[in-house]
C-alpha cells in the first residue's frame, strides 16, 4: 500500500451511483481502508449534517467537509466557517431575482428560501434519517433578502435552472469577474455561487493541517466542476469515468463510473494497489 492517510470523496456523482444510492462494494473498500488506518472524508457541496449523515452510512467514523469547503469541523471544533459578506448577500439577492431563476440560500445547518421549497429536496429525506439536534432548519420568507441579512452566516447559493440553462448561463456571467464571489457547478442544472476565497480544497487543507497530514498523502476523488480544486489539490486527484472532460483533464488518474462503483476500483487500484 502506498502512503495515501485521507480520501476525499465527493457524494452525488462520485460515492452515490445514479440511483443516489451507495454501491455495497465501495462501502466494504471504504470500510477496508478505514481498518488500515484511512481517515474517510465526505467533501460536499451540501451542508455539514448532510455529509455527516451519508459518513454515518458508511458504517465507519468520517469527517465532514461541508459547503464547498466554506464549513469545516472536526469532532466538536469548527476549523472553518465561511460566510458571505452582507454586501455580497445582497448583490446575489438581486442577481438571482433579475435572471427569473430559482434558488436556496445555505447557512451551515439552516436552508432560506422564497416561497415553498418544492419537492424532491434532499435536505427534507435527510431529515427523516438525522436525530434530533441535527436536523436541518428549514426558512420560508417572502422578503428573501431582509431574512437573509437578518439571519447572516450565509455560506451559498445554489440555484436551480429548472430547464433555463441559458438564463443560468447568463447569470454565471454575471459573477465573472465578482472581487469576492465566484460560481461552480455540482451539476449541469445548477450553479452555486459563494466566497472566492472558498473551495472544497481550502476545506481538504484546513482538516488536513488539524490531522497532520501532508498534501502527497491525500487522495481527493470527484466528477464534477467543484470537485476540480481539490482534484488539483491532492497529492492523488482521481476522476470518476462520468466525470465533466475538465475533472478528467485535471486529474492524475481516472476510475470507472459512479454506477460501477468507481470509488472502489479507485482506492484498491491506487490505494491497496491491487493488481486488476
Amino acid at each position: 500500500m502506498n502512503n495515501i492517510q485521507l480520501i476525499c470523496i465527493d457524494v452525488d456523482g462520485t460515492l452515490y451511483n445514479g440511483e443516489k444510492k451507495i454501491p455495497e462494494e465501495n462501502i466494504t473498500v471504504l470500510q477496508e481502508a478505514h481498518r488500515r488506518g484511512i481517515t474517510i472524508a465526505i467533501a460536499t457541496g451540501r451542508m455539514y449534517h448532510y455529509g455527516k449523515l451519508y459518513g454515518e452510512t458508511l458504517g465507519i467514523p468520517t469527517k465532514t467537509i461541508a459547503s464547498n469547503g466554506a464549513f469545516v469541523k472536526d469532532e466538536e471544533e469548527v476549523l472553518l466557517h465561511e460566510a458571505m459578506d452582507e454586501e455580497d448577500v445582497t448583490f446575489t439577492v438581486r442577481a438571482i431575482q433579475s435572471s427569473g431563476l430559482y434558488a436556496h440560500f445555505n447557512g451551515w445547518n439552516t436552508l432560506i428560501q422564497q416561497g415553498d421549497l418544492g419537492d424532491g429536496n434532499g435536505y427534507v429525506s435527510a431529515n427523516a434519517r438525522l436525530p434530533e439536534g441535527e436536523k436541518v432548519t428549514f426558512l420560508a420568507t417572502e422578503d428573501l433578502e431582509k431574512t437573509l441579512l437578518v439571519k447572516g452566516g450565509i455560506l451559498k447559493a445554489i440555484v436551480f435552472s429548472n430547464g433555463d440553462h441559458a438564463a443560468l448561463a447568463k447569470l454565471k456571467r454575471v459573477f465573472q469577474n465578482h472581487p469576492r464571489l465566484q460560481t461552480a457547478s455540482s451539476s449541469k442544472d445548477n450553479l452555486e455561487i459563494f466566497r472566492k476565497d472558498v473551495n472544497k480544497a481550502s476545506g481538504i487543507e484546513a482538516l488536513a493541517k488539524k490531522l497532520g497530514i501532508d498534501k502527497a498523502q491525500i487522495m481527493a476523488i470527484g466528477d464534477e466542476e467543484n470537485d476540480l480544486p481539490m482534484i488539483r489539490y491532492a497529492g492523488l486527484g482521481i476522476a470518476m469515468g462520468n466525470a465533466t472532460d475538465a475533472v478528467k483533464k485535471a486529474a492524475h488518474a481516472i476510475t470507472l463510473t459512479n454506477d460501477e462503483a468507481g470509488v472502489a476500483y479507485a482506492v484498491k487500484k491506487y490505494v491497496f494497489q491491487e493488481a486488476f
